[in-house]
């Protein structure tokens, strides 16, 4: 992948993770999550498809995302003029299982 990463994969801590169902307020890092570091979701300005779509998003903070507003982010990122609906693509079967398995996502900020 381009964009994102494995925990197994990561340097440092500067990731945003996409954790799988909601968060349970004390475990980070989990093997089955996706990274996205910090740089690359400012680089590529995938914040702007978060916070357009999701009332509150805090890029410090906890954020659950459910299938509407994965398709709007998706919907918002396409107009972007950068990589950022691409980069998002890189985990659309993670996402999609995601979804499918506990109706929601949640991104934990750094």
């Amino acid at each position: 992948m381009k964009y994102f990463c494995t925990v197994s994969d990561r340097v440092g801590s500067c990731y945003h993770e996409f954790y799988i169902g909601k968060w349970d307020n004390k475990t980070f890092w989990k093997s089955d999550s996706m990274l996205l570091h910090d740089d690359i979701l400012n680089e590529i300005e995938i914040y702007r498809a978060f916070a357009a779509v999701i009332p509150g998003y805090d890029p410090y903070g906890e954020t659950q995302v459910n299938q509407s507003q994965w398709e709007a982010i998706l919907d918002y990122a396409s107009q972007l003029n950068t990589q950022a609906k691409i980069a998002l693509s890189e985990i659309s079967v993670w996402v999609d299982q995601a979804l499918d398995n506990e109706g929601m996502f949640t991104i934990l900020g750094i």
